[in-house]
């Protein structure tokens, strides 16, 4: 027995680990001790991880075992800054909060650390040889909650939730037929999560181990397994856990990946036809609805379906009649509405409802799988209307009832109302854009450092990113990513030297992370305690598995965070966070145009022939198929929810400024230089046109592709590798399909070749077939162009043969200085501008001045600048002239035609920069680098600036056209939508500082409200230009006010409707 004692003393972590394993995710939720301000509670796994605690102190006391762990330090720095955020929270920030309550804020802080503890009780309790133990306690664990998932769906076992706080109280719950499965687990989600981090450890083992019965034992696990998570209905997890196994497929058998996929596809469709539960939320995600519109404010009421006559039989129906918003929501209510604006109730007679009414039913009655509906509409305001009531029928719900009565069960609601056409997200994706989210980022926004401190947020923000942003700021999320980040670099050092068994399970463990990664985009699984106990003990198993004292953590962490790939994710999260503010920017002007040429299809309309309609049929525009295909497929996928497009062009901006990263490096030579090169195109606001406005996507994607093409090329140069010139190949073919400027792409490898090899190189490359076949795509553009009838050279885009030298000139030094300075210049330049145009001989008389300017400046770059600065600077100004060669003829310059042309000046600026550097080091290295410092803080300051007063422009000039839609559909008529309708508007807004609103676009923005393609648009200066009294009913006349909206002031007898 002494024996026994001592091997249970020398093992407990040991076997304190298996135990924690089993017994968290098999025992419910079941409270024991109550938690004041909250319906979170203390319950049994808490006590015996406070158990599991003291034998971890014992054992440090007696100094059997230390805390020296590759992840000691990055935790307590996780706990450190929680503990700051939390104090800070309580002393400053919750005293200026309603709901937010010091000891939950302290519970929180507590949880979090008892989370991560486990980590140490695993690690220091477990090595190799143990694998198999907590393999089999794996194993054991998930077919007790497969059993039981089973046994709750099939044979009622009871359900112990903790999703609401009447559940949480412990209550078992017996779920319906259409219930989704928890297990054992506090909600569906949970037990997704759950499915998702440890069915592919199991498939991943499956491959490693050399037993055909094991293996089989496994898959069979497995696949229960994943018959459980349909049960659970979760549409994140049942995609990401495929990510998740893809990786464990790769990695295990990477020959046959890519073949199974296919195989994989068929099975999951056979599977998701007999769960239709889960390809209905799928389908559901987004769908179709009518919605009711109050036409006065162009606020939603909610769904509206046609219902019979019949439908009203034996029911009693009340009449309400709404003046304003006020009245509207007490009717719903059930409530009085103010006797002084509305009539007095009465009962609605049978015979006075008509054969079809529009029906209004309360949020709160649902039926079966069916969610309530949210209100998270896609763009109500850019949604088509219907049609006009005078009235609507409102059900309300069964536990309502209305002041003055008990028996009335549905109210007619007279007022002025419109039924639009529109799309909406379901309640899930609705409450987390709606609610949760944005009050996570109100609470980030009190400090960004460090939060607003655990307990400041709800607690469901089903986004844990998000959360730990709100409760700890950047830098809790910062720790927390370390702590992974210290664990993959363990993994990816050591994984090649490990057995078999030992790869299969980090390599699924790893999978399964992933996993998790992406699951808490939108649900929080890193705060659900059996997920986290149950993370946090795996990686204690895995990093003593892969532990060596070989590594240096931190000097392996600096190599990470100072990485190619570190870098272009910094680039990716700076993009995020400085363009996310103008995501809900609204559509202006040429937007309408490009979603009307998808929206308005003709017939025939197949997807095939409206493909091969955009590459054969400009019908007189610009010949930009590509851009139309974007456009076509954004509509088809995300209709017209503005933030979506948005993102896409953040994203773009984003790849575009990753690839111009990649392409200094080889530029400029040096890795931090062109790191800070990439961060300034990110930054300069001359070109971020082409980045607020929808319509300039097109612009964005042919600069990618016009960057990819030439660092391609450079790559195919240096390893002769065939997919590097056929990606260089293509990435020209596709720069022409989404704008003209593709035609100079080859002409960017002739400037690369004189930086590199003077004029030898470019004689060279000239007789090359490789490079001369890159122009063969131009050849076919040119005569494809010429088939479709496009837009050639007329209006603002054609070239004046007399002005052209004085443009060429003025345009460039127009396009540096506005690339260089922002927008602030263009005044100053258009005035100059101005000037010279009309005072020529003035201009030419200046010409000499100008060019001895430029020589002195040449003078002086031969002497200050050395042989290879010299080239890069030449191929800065090369690549800039040659990004704008089709539009320095132009009359004027324009600032989303600057956002290729501005890698070139970064690149010029770069060296500048340097030189400055090399001028300043006679005052002592640390003073030269933050003199320069200083210098690139000020301009970047100064982009930064116009920046922010950009998109004020763009935000004002959205709000305007949104406005514009509110007031017309509040002035909609039925007969709005008939044929030889004539719309004319007065006073039409054209630019919002440096945004434009309806520069054109305005007969494309009407379609759109109203889809009547026979109605007429006109635009006027004024009402003088207009003679009243001759228009008749079918010409209404709409004057603009200064925020966007309209109002009608022509008014004769209209048809009735």
């Amino acid at each position: 027995m002494k024996k026994l004692f001592s091997w249970v003393f020398q093992n407990i972590l040991f076997l304190e680990t298996i135990f924690l394993l089993i017994f968290i995710p098999l025992y419910p939720k079941i409270p024991i001790l109550d938690v004041k301000n909250t319906w979170v509670y203390i319950r049994a796994e808490d006590f015996i991880i406070l158990f599991a605690f003291f034998s971890l102190a014992l054992l440090l006391v007696k100094k059997k075992i230390t805390l020296q762990t590759p992840l000691t330090l990055p935790i307590l720095f996780f706990w450190l800054i929680g503990a700051v955020a939390t104090i800070h929270a309580v002393l400053l920030v919750f005293p200026k909060l309603a709901n937010v309550f010091p000891n939950v804020a302290f519970l929180s802080l507590l949880r979090h650390i008892e989370y991560m503890g486990v980590f140490f009780i695993a690690y220091l309790g477990t090595d190799r040889k143990k694998l198999p133990w907590i393999i089999g306690a794996i194993v054991t664990t998930l077919t007790g909650v497969i059993f039981y998932g089973f046994g709750q769906k099939f044979l009622n076992f009871p359900a112990y939730l903790t999703m609401n706080e009447e559940f949480a109280k412990g209550t078992p719950i017996r779920l319906s037929e259409l219930g989704r499965v928890p297990s054992t687990f506090a909600g569906h989600y949970d037990l997704a999560a759950y499915l998702v981090l440890i069915i592919p450890i199991l498939v991943s083992l499956a491959f490693s181990v050399k037993s055909y019965l094991v293996r089989i034992g496994l898959f069979a696990v497995s696949l229960l397994g994943f018959v459980l998570l349909f049960m659970t209905v979760s549409r994140v997890s049942f995609v990401v856990l495929f990510i998740s196994l893809f990786i464990v497929l790769y990695f295990q058998k990477r020959k046959i990946a890519l073949f199974v996929i296919p195989a994989v596809v068929t099975v999951v469709l056979m599977l998701v036809s007999f769960q239709p539960s889960l390809l209905n939320r799928f389908k559901g995600t987004v769908s179709k609805v009518d919605v009711l519109v109050d036409a006065k404010t162009g606020a939603s009421i909610g769904h509206v379906k046609f219902v019979s006559r019949d439908f009203f039989r034996d029911k009693i129906v009340l009449r309400r009649r709404v003046k304003d918003k006020q009245d509207l929501a007490n009717a719903l209510a059930g409530k009085e509405v103010d006797g002084k604006t509305a009539t007095e109730s009465a009962i609605y007679e049978a015979e006075d409802i008509p054969e079809i009414a529009p029906l209004v039913t309360a949020v709160n009655i649902s039926t079966g799988e069916n969610l309530p509906s949210g209100t998270g509409y896609v763009n109500l305001e850019l949604s088509p209307v219907t049609k006009r009531l005078g009235n609507f029928f409102y059900e309300l719900p069964p536990n309502l009832t209305v002041e003055s009565t008990a028996s009335a069960q549905i109210l007619v609601i007279q007022g002025d109302f419109i039924v639009k056409e529109a799309q909406a997200f379901d309640l899930s994706f609705t409450t987390r854009f709606q609610g949760e989210w944005p009050n996570a980022a109100k609470a980030f926004e009190r400090n960004i450092l460090f939060g607003s401190g655990y307990g400041s947020v709800s607690l469901a923000v089903d986004n844990n990113y998000l959360r730990m942003l709100a409760e700890t700021g950047i830098l809790g999320l910062i720790t927390f990513l370390l702590i992974f980040l210290g664990v993959g670099i363990y993994i990816k050092k050591t994984f090649g030297q490990k057995d078999s068994l030992s790869k299969g399970f980090v390599l699924g463990f790893s999978a399964g992370v992933v996993g998790l990664f992406l699951n808490a985009i939108l649900i929080d699984v890193f705060e659900a305690s059996k997920i986290a106990f149950t993370l946090w003990l795996l990686i204690g198993v895995v990093m003593a598995i892969v532990f060596t004292k070989d590594l240096d953590f931190f000097t392996e962490v600096k190599k990470v965070v100072l990485s190619k790939f570190a870098i272009l994710i910094y680039l990716l999260i700076l993009s995020l966070v400085l363009f996310s503010p103008f995501l809900d920017n609204y559509f202006i002007g040429d937007d309408f145009t490009w979603l009307r040429w998808i929206a308005d299809c003709k017939e025939p309309c197949a997807p095939t022939h409206r493909i091969l309609d955009y590459f054969t049929n400009s019908s007189g525009f610009f010949y930009r198929p590509g851009t139309k295909l974007y456009f076509d497929f954004m509509y088809q996928f995300f209709w017209l929810n503005q933030v979506i497009y948005h993102l896409f062009s953040i994203l773009i901006h984003f790849a575009t400024a990753a690839s111009f990263f990649l392409l200094a490096q080889k530029i400029l030579k040096n890795k931090t230089i062109a790191g800070v090169s990439a961060l300034l195109f990110l930054l300069m606001s001359g070109h971020l046109e082409a980045v607020f406005w929808i319509a300039a996507t097109g612009h964005l994607i042919n600069a990618l592709f016009g960057i990819l093409s030439l660092l391609l090329f450079i790559y195919w140069e240096e390893r002769r590798k065939i997919y590097l010139y056929i990606g260089s190949f293509i990435s020209v073919i596709l720069g022409l399909t989404f704008h003209e400027l593709g035609v100079v792409f080859p002409i960017f490898i002739i400037a690369y070749k004189f930086k590199e090899e003077s004029w030898g190189g470019v004689k060279n490359l000239l007789r090359r077939t490789d490079y001369l076949l890159l122009f063969l795509p131009i050849i076919v553009y040119l005569i494809l162009r010429f088939i479709s009838e496009s837009h050639w050279f007329s209006g603002d885009y054609s070239y004046n043969i007399i002005l052209l030298p004085f443009n060429l000139v003025g345009n460039l030094i127009g396009y540096i200085l506005l690339i260089v300075t922002g927008p602030l210049s263009l005044s100053i330049y258009e005035s100059v501008r101005l000037f010279f145009a009309n005072n020529l001989l003035i201009a030419v008389v200046f010409s000499p001045i100008l060019f001895a300017a430029l020589y002195v400046l040449y003078r002086t770059y031969k002497k200050i600048f050395s042989s290879a600065e010299q080239k890069t600077i030449l191929f800065g100004l090369l690549f800039t002239i040659i990004s704008l060669l089709p539009f320095l003829g132009l009359g004027n310059i324009t600032s989303r035609y600057s956002y290729l042309a501005t890698a070139g000046i970064i690149f010029v600026l770069a060296i500048l920069g340097r030189k400055a550097y090399e001028y300043l080091l006679i005052n002592g290295e640390r003073i030269a680098l933050m003199m320069l410092s200083v210098m690139f803080s000020v301009f970047l300051l100064l982009h930064v600036m116009q920046l922010q007063a950009i998109h004020g422009d763009w935000h004002d000039a959205g709000k305007k056209t949104k406005n514009f839609y509110v007031s017309i559909d509040a002035l909609y008529k039925g007969y709005w939508s008939e044929k030889d309708i004539s719309f004319h508007f007065v006073n039409v807004p054209i630019r919002e500082g440096n945004a434009w609103i309806f520069p054109v676009g305005l007969s494309d923005a009407v379609w759109l409200a109203f889809r009547n393609s026979q109605a007429r648009i006109f635009t006027h200066s004024s009402v003088s230009e207009l003679n009243l009294k001759t228009l008749s009913y079918k010409h209404i006349v709409l004057v603009f006010n200064p925020n966007g909206s309209v109002y009608q002031i022509h008014f004769t007898k209209e048809p009735q409707e």
